[in-house]
């Protein structure tokens, strides 16, 4: 019988509200805890246990046990014992989202989980939480990020091996590294007690910091605790079974494999079959395409879009010159076999991939001396028309196509694929830093990685996904990781190799075998480099033996064998000489050719370090194991991941080639569709997906879906050929349109979404400033090599240094993302951190500056003036028919001719009149009219028709 207290009789509680006290008042005087078998299991059973069960494993969480629940998921914990209000679970039941298409938990069940997590979340037999410490917060948290650089993959000082249970237990010469359920005899426990490991003295060099408190308390806990080993297994995923990727998911138009369209059948000028999809669409708008380019419109548009530079006044005239029905199919093929193709061309990839010359990620923004290799194999790849598919290939896993370890010497071929991984080493890296080489800084080198591919190969932000689930696309963050493994192998957090070529005491350690950098075999390349920096060397030695002997008898005035930084305060005369010295010693250093080599990427040979999600993308929260795989959405219908059996001296793992195969899969849903987009939006501008890195929800759809998945089978069945696509590209009809809008036109397709028009386009910034060189014959026809030298000023321009036969081409140029050319800068060049698949454009005053202002414009404009007046002489008139042939690419008009003639008369009288004030140091005949054409010639430099192809 239950008693009603006084206060409750005299309140004014229903009855109901009466026997609900009373139920509670005689629940808080019951002794029996609730237990999570008894109390809370069974009512996860009837509701939860179908999606979050152990081979289940719902967003990666188990409900099947009490540790489960401690262990979580994706998000983390489920639960926060004697923290009900902050326990996930209890607020996804609370709030009716769980069971997901279920019925809300009964209020009584509700209440029952969130007694049981107040009373501490015990499970039978407890009376006091017993938190289990999982292994992999260990293995992963701990070991991995203080231990594994000396007790890991590659190294096992003292023969000790951490990265296992049965390794620790295994120990080392000093015996076993752990105890069972006995931290203070197990010998880890006491080294880190001790502050003995990680060694203080080599924290900075390894780029490791020492075991805190917490962690050696979370160790500590674990070995009480039996040191329980990892006993679980990666997640398989089946794409054709996969609970996290619905068939719904795949239905979208970009996660299906594209199917060859119909050819419309429309009436209206086709040349292509890629003008009947434009003409089909204009035609429900009763519009049609517009007239066809002029002749010198056209040839400045091809020269411009497969070159980026304009043709000579000798190449029009030729062109001008052929009478034969294909001349301008002709000029598109001798275009495309121009070795400046492939220089064009590769800038956009270079674009798309983030390549640089510099490191980035810190201020001291190291130069990268090989990187350069890589962007020569892409412009000869590009040359060649190499199969897109192989292309992709060799840059994914080029080392692992041939046992590069075992070769003594490399075929053009292997060198080729050495310098093609460097794919994987362009993205910005501060880990050559020992400020910046711990983990967190290792996995965002590697994010960025993950990243780069999928926005330029993929068009998709893999990188939504690094820390949850894709908020939009299908994409979870298990694929992330999965993704992420196919390259630990080689790009391993805990087993990290730095980017630093030479060895400069950095990273983790100072050793040729930790570094990123595979040296070349060539003993002819050695040799030669050898050859160049031996009396460099010598010099160097030379210089800084006179530093030392400039010091010593200020040394033993001092009476100390001070540095000579400390004796440099005490006399302005040595301080000047050593100020001399050392700049000597710079500028000799610079001169120095680095080592010749590849930076290049490779398996490290050995078990890699599993690969975990993690949760949030903490480093330091560890969660579920994953196997390297693709990603699921898109391998629905493609051959199975599966890494390749390679018996290699290298050891390599074969997962990237696995890799690199699905990726260009011929029915691949994605790769050959975002290629075509991107080729159709360097030559028309915009894409026909606008979006050029981003095919997913978030990204705009296709303006002619049909269009797009014609160009995309039409291009693998090419046999990847870029080349073929150009071809059929610059040879239709809405490629040969006239930029002119007519006023029908311009009311239906107001933003030429349609392509009634050929659209409008400035140059970009490589192609201005090539251009302005090409003109005046400025232009150093080097190919390939080392970067071109580029120099700060005082004021804070960079400008490139010419060398002598003028100014490298600017792909050519060092790229060092703290210090662009101020030319390419004011005209949008990107700052690839890490990549950049369409630049912006913007019209601003620094670009009318730098063209109006410049040094180099302006000199250049001179040897444009001398180039012209050395071809025809003196004559006005054909001084400026020359001109506007070389600048821009057509006959100067009557009415132009009139008033240039006006123009150069009246700088001809201007610059007479300033000679003759101040008369240079030698007569030269002819200096003011050569002044006035140079005038002249800045003015067309600066004009829009040359900054603009139409």
């Amino acid at each position: 019988m239950i008693r009603i207290s006084k206060i409750a009789i005299r309140s004014k509680f229903n009855p109901l509200s009466i026997l609900l006290c009373a139920g509670l008042c005689c629940y808080g005087q019951q002794k029996t805890v609730p237990r999570f078998e008894t109390d809370v299991l069974p009512i996860l059973q009837s509701k939860c246990l179908a999606c979050h069960n152990a081979k289940m494993k719902q967003a990666e969480l188990s409900l099947e046990t009490r540790d489960d629940l401690l262990t979580g998921g994706k998000t983390g914990a489920a639960v926060v014992p004697g923290k009900a209000v902050d326990s996930l679970l209890l607020a996804m039941v609370g709030s009716g989202k769980m069971p997901m298409g279920g019925k809300p938990l009964p209020p009584e069940e509700a209440a029952a989980i969130r007694n049981w997590i107040d009373s501490g979340a015990l499970k039978q037999g407890e009376e006091i939480l017993t938190r289990p410490v999982p292994a992999r917060d260990v293995f992963a948290s701990i070991l991995g990020a203080k231990c594994f650089v000396c007790h890991g993959r590659r190294e096992q000082q003292g023969g000790l091996d951490l990265r296992t249970r049965e390794s620790m237990l295994k120990g080392g010469k000093s015996g076993p590294a752990l105890v069972p359920g006995d931290p203070e005899k197990s010998l880890i426990v006491q080294r880190i007690a001790k502050q003995q490991m990680p060694p203080p003295h080599l924290q900075e060099q390894f780029s490791v910091r020492g075991v805190d408190s917490g962690e050696l308390e979370k160790l500590t806990q674990w070995i009480k605790q039996g040191a329980r080993a990892e006993t679980e297994k990666a997640m398989h995923v089946d794409p054709d079974h996969d609970p996290m990727v619905k068939d719904q998911d795949r239905k979208f138009w970009s996660f299906q494999q594209p199917q060859r369209p119909r050819v419309p059948a429309v009436a209206g000028q086709v040349r292509t079959p890629i003008d009947a999809f434009l003409l089909e669409r204009l035609a429900a708008k009763k519009l049609g395409f517009g007239a066809e380019a002029k002749e010198l419109s056209l040839l400045r548009r091809a020269y411009f879009d497969l070159i980026g530079l304009p043709p000579s006044p000798a190449q029009i005239q030729s062109y001008l010159a052929d009478s034969g029905q294909d001349k301008y199919e002709r000029l598109i093929d001798r275009l495309l076999a121009s070795p400046r193709y492939g220089e064009r061309w590769a800038r956009y990839w270079l674009d798309a991939v983030g390549y640089a010359d510099s490191e980035g990620g810190v201020s001291t923004d190291a130069v990268r001396p090989n990187a350069w290799r890589y962007r020569d194999y892409v412009i000869r790849a590009l040359n060649a028309d190499k199969p897109y598919s192989q292309f992709l290939q060799e840059q994914l896993a080029g080392d692992e196509m041939f046992d590069w370890k075992a070769a003594k010497t490399y075929t053009p071929d292997q060198v080729e694929k050495m310098e093609a991984v460097g794919f994987f080493r362009l993205a910005p890296d501060a880990t050559y830093s020992t400020e910046q080489n711990f983990l967190p800084e290792r996995f965002d080198a590697i994010a960025a990685e993950v990243e780069i591919l999928g926005s330029s190969v993929m068009g998709l932000s893999l990188g939504c996904a690094r820390c949850h689930d894709h908020k939009y696309d299908p994409i979870p963050q298990r694929d992330y990781y999965r993704v992420s493994a196919v390259f630990q192998t080689a790009l391993d957090p805990y087993d990290w190799l730095i980017p630093s070529i030479e060895c400069v005491g950095v990273g983790s350690k100072c050793e040729e075998k930790n570094l990123r950098f595979i040296p070349d075999p060539d003993p002819k390349v050695v040799s030669a480099t050898e050859a160049h920096n031996l009396p460099l060397r010598q010099q160097i030695a030379d210089l800084e033996l006179k530093i030392e002997t400039a010091a010593k008898p200020y040394r033993e005035k001092a009476k100390a064998d001070a540095s000579i930084d400390d004796l440099l305060k005490d006399s302005e005369a040595f301080k000047k000489e050593v100020a001399d010295l050392r700049k000597l010693v710079q500028q000799t250093k610079a001169k120095l050719l680095a080592t010749p080599g590849f930076r290049s990427l490779f398996d490290m040979g050995g078990e890699p370090t599993p690969v975990r999600i993690l949760l949030r993308g903490e480093v330091t929260n560890p969660g579920p194991l994953v196997e390297p795989g693709p990603l699921s959405v898109l391998s629905k219908g493609l051959p199975p991941y599966e890494p390749v059996k390679l018996n290699y001296q290298s050891g390599t793992s074969g997962r990237r080639l696995a890799f690199a195969k699905w990726i260009t899969h011929e029915k691949h849903p994605l790769t050959a569709r975002v290629m075509m987009n991107r080729v159709w939006q360097h030559h028309f501008g915009t894409g026909i997906v606008k979006s050029a890195g981003n095919f997913g929800k978030m990204g705009t759809p296709p303006t002619h879906p049909e269009l797009l998945d014609w160009l995309s089978t039409e291009f693998v069945e090419s046999g990847w050929s870029l080349k073929k696509m150009h071809r059929l590209i610059m040879t239709s009809a809405v490629y040969r349109q006239s930029s002119e809008i007519s006023p029908e036109a311009l009311a239906q397709d107001p933003s030429n979404e349609l392509l009634s028009r050929f659209p409008l386009r400035r140059l970009d910034a490589e192609a201005v400033r090539d251009a302005i060189l090409q003109s005046a014959g400025r232009l150093d026809p080097e190919a390939f090599g080392p970067p071109g030298v580029i120099e700060v000023k005082p004021d804070g321009a960079v400008l490139a240094k010419a060398g002598k036969l003028g100014y490298r081409r600017s792909i050519y140029l060092l790229q060092r993302r703290s210090t662009p050319v101020t030319m390419l800068d004011a005209f949008d060049l990107p700052f690839l951190s890490p990549n950049c698949v369409k630049r912006g454009e913007s019209i601003v005053s620094s670009q009318a500056l730098q063209l109006m202002n410049g040094d180099q414009i302006r000199e250049t404009a001179r040897y444009l003036a001398g180039r012209i007046i050395d071809a025809v002489g003196n004559d006005p008139r054909k001084q400026i028919d020359q001109l506007y042939l070389a600048t821009l690419t057509r006959p100067a008009r009557p009415a132009e001719v009139t008033a240039a003639e006006k123009v150069l008369a009246a700088m001809k009288q201007h610059w007479t009149q300033f000679y003759e004030a101040t008369p240079p140091s030698e007569p030269i005949a002819g200096k003011a009219g050569h002044m006035a054409l140079a005038s002249l010639c800045h003015t067309l430099f600066n004009s829009a028709e040359f900054l603009y192809i139409d």
